[in-house]
């Protein structure tokens, strides 16, 4: 897909977003600094941005699942969870541990 697809639209300083194909002024296009081919419109900008936020949050709840449970294993091998003071609290930590 080219940028500017329609030739009326080279007439009118006007390109399609790269990602809807909606044509959209060239100042309401914002440019990819790497590929400056490439013009998006500010819709599309927004739900690029957050589909990108919960990409970022899907992948930083699994780091923090993973370094969970590695904590979990270490105390349960040191059985840490069976000591007087502080197990009853592991313990209660575990049950309310949303993952």
């Amino acid at each position: 897909m080219s940028a500017q697809t329609d030739p009326a639209a080279a007439e009118t300083n006007e390109s399609n977003c790269w990602c809807c194909g909606r044509l959209t002024a060239e100042e309401a296009l914002v440019r990819l600094g790497n590929h400056p081919e490439v013009g998006v419109c500010t819709s599309c900008v927004r739900f690029l941005g957050r589909r990108a936020r919960d990409y970022q949050a899907s992948v930083a709840r699994k780091q923090l699942r993973g370094t969970a449970e590695s904590i979990r294993r270490e105390v349960m091998s040191r059985g840490w969870h069976e000591r007087p003071v502080i197990g009853p609290v592991l313990l209660w930590i575990n049950r309310h541990v949303p993952w």
